[in-house]
């Protein structure tokens, strides 16, 4: 629940740039994180590759410390939980705890001639926004999530659907990356696709 334009008269839109031609579990943001059975998607950890396919195509991998890995995708999962909770609530606070202050959030599209197009915004962006938006105005959702860690790293690939006010703006694919810190797991970077 981290990226889209939001009213133009509560905040500046961020600069956008023209590319080049080459180029389930819901995660529902306003049920409790504490206590909830989670159950994502199977998640990557190994070097081996098993032939079941995952969602999007990408393999199974084999689980080296299967238990302290399960402990991260758990974590992981909370974190993403606690993210979209943070933005459904206008709760910038939050939002600004779980996300690298680094962090970059991209959306791809394509403009009205059919190229693609990609827009990109920094966490004070959204810090901003989210200061200036009601709460309960944003309600984003999370289906599909396929986790993957790796030491200090973890991938989240989801579908999502984004609606404000209740009305559906954006559907599409979110790559998000994490860092692990001290302080938890971190949000370092999103990318997101809107369906056409």
């Amino acid at each position: 629940g981290c990226h889209t334009r939001v009213d133009k008269n509560l905040v500046e839109q961020p600069q956008r740039e023209k590319m080049g031609e080459e180029g389930s579990t819901e995660i529902d943001p306003g049920q409790e994180v504490v206590g909830e059975e989670i159950k994502p998607r199977p998640h990557t950890t190994g070097d081996e590759e098993v032939e079941a396919a995952a969602p999007f195509g990408m393999p199974h991998t084999s689980v080296n410390g299967a238990g302290q890995e399960a402990e991260s995708v758990e974590a992981v999962v909370k974190t993403i939980k606690q993210l979209f909770l943070a933005f459904s609530t206008s709760d910038s606070q939050m939002f600004s705890g779980l996300v690298d202050p680094d962090a970059r959030f991209v959306r791809t599209a394509y403009d009205d001639d059919g190229s693609p197009d990609v827009t990109s915004y920094n966490k004070e962006y959204f810090v901003t926004t989210l200061k200036k938006t009601p709460k309960g105005m944003l309600q984003e959702k999370v289906t599909q999530p396929f986790v993957q860690t790796r030491d200090n790293l973890a991938h989240v690939w989801c579908r999502y659907s984004l609606a404000v006010n209740g009305e559906i703006k954006y559907t599409g694919v979110k790559s998000i990356q994490l860092r692990r810190t001290v302080q938890g797991w971190k949000v370092v970077n999103v990318v997101d696709t809107v369906d056409p």
